[in-house]
C-alpha cells in the first residue's frame, strides 16, 4: 500500500509543479508586456516626498493643483478636459500621486497621512505660493488631511464627494485580505484578474452614471498604469484594503480655508446625502449638487463644472 501511495503522490506533486511553474511563467510574462507599452503622454518629472513624480504644468496665473481619484488604474488623465480649460486664467498643476500613473511607488502602501506630507513637498517646492487643490473622491479626503495638517498650503478647496464622510478609516476587516494581496502568488494572481481590461471597464462605468461617457482614451490610460511599475500590485493591495481611507469629518469641520464640496446626484457607492449631513455642520461654505452625474462629474459635465467652479474662485 505504501508503495503504491508513492506511486501516485509523486506524479501528482510533479503535475502540481509543473501547473505552480507555468502560473509563475504566466505571471511574469503579463506584467513583462504591461510595462513594455510606452507612455500615455509626456510629463514633467521631479523628486517630491522622495518619490519621482510625473505631473504637467499648463497656463499662467494663481496656481490651481488638481488631484485624481483614487482607483487601480488612476491618473491625472482624469482632469484633462477641466485642466485645459483653467489654464487661460490659471497656472494648472495636474499630476500623478505617488503609487498612480507615471509617477514611482512606494514600496510599501502609503497612509493619507504620508500623502499629505508629499503634497506639502509639492507645493513648497513647485509653486512657492499656496494652491487652491481641485480633489476628487478620495483625493478629497488626503486634501483634507493636508489642510489639516499644512493649512498654510492652501488658499481654497474644491472637493468632490470626499469619501471618508461616509466610510472613515480602514478597519480590521478590510485590511484582513492585505497579506494574501501582497503575496507573491496567489497576491499576483488576484492583482492581474483584478486589473483585467473587462475588470476595470466595469468599474469606471459605475463612476458614470451614462457609461457611454467613458471615453476609450481613458479607460485605455488606465488600463495600462493599473499594472504600470515594479510595484504595481502593492498599490492594488492598498486600494482593495482602503489602506490610505481617513475620517475626515473633524478635518472637515475645522477647515479655515473657503470651500466647495460637489456630488454627483447618481453616485451610488457614495450618496449624495452624506453632503446633506455636511451641509448641517458647515453652512458658511458652498455646495452643489451636480444631476445626471456620478462619482465623476468633473468629466461627466465638465463644461459646467467649469464654469461654476470659477464662480466659486472669483
Amino acid at each position: 500500500m505504501k508503495k503504491l501511495l508513492n506511486q501516485i503522490s509523486l506524479p501528482l506533486a510533479a503535475s502540481a509543479g509543473a501547473t505552480l511553474g507555468a502560473l509563475v511563467l504566466y505571471q511574469k510574462a503579463a506584467l513583462r508586456r504591461a510595462n513594455q507599452k510606452e507612455d500615455f503622454a509626456f510629463c514633467q518629472k521631479k523628486e517630491f516626498g522622495g518619490i519621482e513624480t510625473a505631473f504637467e504644468k499648463t497656463g499662467c496665473g494663481k496656481p490651481l493643483l488638481l488631484l485624481h481619484s483614487l482607483f487601480p488604474g488612476a491618473c491625472r488623465m482624469e482632469w484633462t478636459a477641466a485642466a485645459e480649460a483653467f489654464s487661460a486664467e490659471h497656472t494648472v498643476y495636474t499630476m500623478d500621486l505617488p503609487g498612480f500613473g507615471q509617477s514611482q511607488q512606494p514600496q510599501k502602501p502609503w497612509t493619507a497621512y504620508q500623502y499629505a506630507a508629499f503634497l506639502h513637498d509639492f507645493v513648497q517646492k513647485e509653486t512657492s505660493a499656496p494652491v487652491t487643490v481641485l480633489a476628487a473622491n478620495g483625493s478629497a479626503d488626503l486634501a483634507l488631511i493636508w489642510s489639516l495638517l499644512y493649512p498654510e498650503d492652501l488658499e481654497k478647496l474644491v472637493l468632490i464627494s470626499p469619501e471618508g464622510f461616509g466610510r472613515g478609516y480602514a478597519t480590521k476587516e478590510d485590511m484582513k485580505p492585505l497579506k494574501m494581496l501582497l503575496s507573491p502568488i496567489a497576491g499576483t494572481q488576484r492583482f492581474l484578474e483584478g486589473t483585467k481590461k473587462k475588470r476595470l471597464r466595469a468599474m469606471l462605468e459605475e463612476m458614470f452614471y451614462e457609461k457611454e461617457r467613458l471615453q476609450p482614451a481613458f479607460l485605455d490610460a488606465v488600463c495600462q498604469n493599473a499594472r504600470r511599475g515594479e510595484h504595481a500590485q502593492v498599490m492594488y493591495a492598498a486600494l482593495k484594503t482602503r489602506f490610505p481611507a481617513a475620517y475626515t469629518k473633524d478635518a472637515f469641520r475645522q477647515l479655515e480655508k473657503p470651500f466647495l464640496l460637489i456630488w454627483g446626484e447618481k453616485n451610488a457607492s457614495n450618496p449624495w446625502q452624506y453632503m446633506e449631513e455636511a451641509e448641517k455642520e458647515r453652512q458658511n461654505g458652498e455646495f452643489l449638487l451636480f444631476e445626471n452625474t456620478a462619482a465623476l462629474p468633473h468629466m461627466e459635465n465638465t463644461a459646467a463644472f467649469v464654469r461654476l467652479t470659477k464662480e466659486f474662485l472669483e
